[in-house]
């Protein structure tokens, strides 16, 4: 089981060691995920948006002031269609910094973009494991949970090999997280009073916070390939005799 005291503190060693700073990096890629989720926002009719007062609805757009008549429906689809895909490769362009960063290599700002060199590989990616998600989530909420850990190292799988096939990295993940998804769960449950204080700064302690959670995810990534007998980075997975198993317990 990884030591989950000592992951942290490495994580936060790994964090401040960064040449390019990881805190300026964050704040670039929370302002550009802000500036599309605004886009997108911005694109929703604001005159089907109403709210209850306690004796009547009232029609939000008639406190905005930037309301605006209904977009076209092709045109809110398709900005949201194309928020999500920049988001999407943002997300990954996010995972390769601080992987970067972990082999202690010089990552500049610019490989915030460096996900648009894979990208359908990476949109290809988070629609098969939405896909996966949403058929096990109907057979109950608890599977689609159990899924989402399943599948919580692929996108990690493809940046570190974009030459990987997207089935390939989810087959991976699903090895690599056999056996540890209770303890991704427990570390996730250990972040939530920082979750917490973000949201009471309005997002702004988010800067320091979420390098820090990055960092300690990837240092459980590394952990468990090594407790497993899995390569590393540039080095070729191997397959114990446990990753087939037929049982996945939590």
């Amino acid at each position: 089981m990884p030591n989950r005291i000592e992951l942290k503190k490495s994580a936060r060693a790994t964090t401040r060691s960064a040449r390019v700073s990881a805190y300026v990096f964050t704040l670039i890629y929370l302002v550009l995920t802000a500036v599309l989720n605004g886009v997108n926002s911005y694109m929703i009719p604001s005159d089907q948006l109403v709210i209850f007062t306690g004796d009547r609805f009232i029609r939000v757009s008639e406190y905005l002031p930037f309301s605006h008549p209904p977009f076209p429906a092709f045109a809110v689809l398709f900005v949201s269609v194309l928020v999500w895909l920049l988001s999407s490769v943002l997300a990954a362009g996010w995972v390769l910094y601080h992987q970067g960063v972990r082999r202690g290599q010089t990552m500049p700002y610019s490989s915030l973009f460096d996900g648009f060199g894979f990208t359908g590989k990476i949109i290809l990616l988070h629609l098969v494991m939405g896909l996966f998600v949403f058929l096990w989530t109907l057979l109950l909420v608890i599977p689609g949970i159990i899924a989402i850990y399943r599948y919580r190292f692929a996108l990690y799988n493809l940046c570190e090999n974009p030459e990987m096939g997207v089935m390939e990295a989810i087959r991976l993940s699903k090895q690599q997280t056999m056996g540890f998804k209770l303890d991704l769960f427990v570390l996730d449950l250990t972040f939530i009073g920082w979750g917490i204080l973000c949201g009471l700064t309005l997002g702004i302690l988010s800067i320091w916070i979420r390098p820090y959670i990055q960092q300690t995810d990837l240092a459980y990534f590394d952990a468990i390939r090594a407790a497993k007998g899995m390569g590393g980075p540039g080095q070729a997975d191997q397959p114990s005799d446990d990753f087939f198993r037929p049982d996945d317990r939590f």
